[in-house]
């Protein structure tokens, strides 16, 4: 399928959806969730295709797949962290089992990451267009440095469990200070390693690409039945949609939580020479990490 069809076909799927999720059309506004963000989903790798003749559909052929099936285990882990910092509540237009809810809830949890890393590609793209990607000197990470932020992630996850009110912002935190360092110290591809090598295009288009994403599923939410609500202490003032005007400096550091995440979880699932793994890798210029066990 040409760029301009993904395109369109990503458009059409993508309006009507976000027309049948701010509507009262019982079970069609009801479902709208998953189709809108696959819509969102096609939508964005079409708008790669017409720019650069490249997208992540493209580079990871049928294995694009995978993304969300990786995708539902990463989303239920920050809903278990929010057992503790309640943080967002949902509402639905009525009552529904906890087994309905784990089903609707893993199906629309598998478009996170497929819809971050396509715009996370599409921004990357776009950054190299206007400048190339080049290393400068590196700078210094060892695995001393490493380990110290694998203990601190976990403290902070300690403190999440021991004072959630108070340490609820170390939820976006924690998860990258102890991913990051793990790639790094395995010699796996990561955004760490990026860094060192003086390299910022591909963080800096994780951060964004979640600032993007984070807009729409605020924007999108804001209007819909089912939709999730934010009880967040302190700093509950001036929303943009539900979300606190504050709460939106958490999507930057969230969208280096799912590079991450991804990475270290097709080397850990697949192995480093299974298609997945390298597609992904070649996608994002991602190179093994040189002197992490030093």
């Amino acid at each position: 399928m040409s760029g301009l069809a993904t395109t369109l076909l990503g458009a059409l799927l993508c309006g009507l959806s976000w027309y049948f999720a701010w509507s009262d059309l019982g079970l069609v506004s009801r479902y709208s969730f998953f189709p809108l963000w696959l819509g969102y989903i096609v939508l964005v790798n079409g708008v790669a295709e017409l720019i650069f003749a490249d997208s992540l559909f493209r580079r990871l052929g049928g294995n694009f797949l995978w993304l969300f099936a990786l995708s539902v285990p990463f989303w239920w882990f920050f809903e278990f962290l929010n057992v503790f910092v309640q943080n967002w509540h949902y509402v639905f237009a009525a009552p529904i089992s906890t087994l309905h809810f784990a089903i609707e809830s893993s199906v629309d949890f598998s478009t996170v990451v497929p819809a971050v890393l396509s715009t996370g590609f599409l921004i990357y793209r776009g950054l190299q267009a206007v400048h190339p990607r080049r290393g400068k000197k590196r700078a210094f990470a060892d695995a001393r440095i490493m380990r110290r932020m694998c203990v601190m992630g976990i403290f902070c996850f300690m403190a999440v469990g021991l004072a959630p009110t108070e340490a609820f912002p170390l939820v976006w935190i924690a998860p990258f200070l102890i991913i990051e360092p793990l790639l790094y110290l395995k010699g796996y591809p990561s955004l760490l390693g990026e860094f060192s090598q003086g390299r910022w295009l591909l963080p800096a288009s994780a951060m964004a690409a979640t600032l993007l994403t984070g807009f729409w599923w605020e924007c999108w939410n804001f209007y819909s039945l089912p939709k999730w609500v934010y009880t967040v202490p302190y700093v509950g003032f001036c929303k943009i949609f539900e979300m606190p005007v504050l709460g939106y400096f958490a999507y930057p550091f969230f969208g280096l939580i799912v590079f991450g995440y991804t990475i270290l979880a097709v080397f850990l699932c697949f192995g480093e020479n299974a298609a997945l793994t390298k597609s992904i890798a070649m996608a994002f210029d991602l190179d093994a990490n040189p002197g992490a066990d030093e």
